[in-house]
């Protein structure tokens, strides 16, 4: 059926490339004989051994195996870090913190310090709230209630 079909269809372009008048009916059989001849294939052999042509994809995803192999990507996170603040000293209304004086509603990085106790400094960001308190080993000011 194929070969009928290009034979047709071959005949039918040579028909509407040469003029008919010019060509006799003698002339017109040779050149479909020539075209039935049956031309010779590849053996079966060879052609298991061809790579397929249509196998774009699998040739993409071994060349992306072997780029993964030799390059190590390293993806690194983002780590949020909280930021530790040191309370060391209070006095007359002040908290040293971090090397600085603060008084309250003075901003201590992202938070602001909301109020200021004997020995412990309250901070409120908009998502969490801190309490700092001076450790018992780094006291540097010893207060008499009574007063001097």
């Amino acid at each position: 059926m194929k070969k009928t079909t290009i034979l047709l269809f071959s005949t039918l372009t040579l028909f509407s490339l040469l003029d008919a008048s010019t060509l006799s009916h003698t002339e017109i059989k040779t050149m479909v004989a020539k075209i039935k001849h049956q031309r010779e294939g590849v053996e079966i052999s060879i052609l298991e051994t061809t790579p397929n042509p249509f196998a774009i994809e699998e040739k993409v995803e071994e060349v992306k195996e072997e780029i993964k192999k030799e390059v190590k990507i390293e993806v690194k996170k983002k780590v949020k870090k909280e930021v530790v603040h040191h309370l060391s000293a209070i006095l007359n209304h002040a908290a040293f913190i971090d090397g600085k004086w603060y008084k309250v509603g003075d901003k201590v990085g992202a938070f602001i310090l909301v109020s200021i106790d004997y020995d412990t400094v309250d901070l409120k960001s908009k998502k969490e709230q801190k309490k700092l308190s001076i450790k018992k080993e780094k006291r540097k000011f010893i207060l008499n209630k009574k007063g001097f």
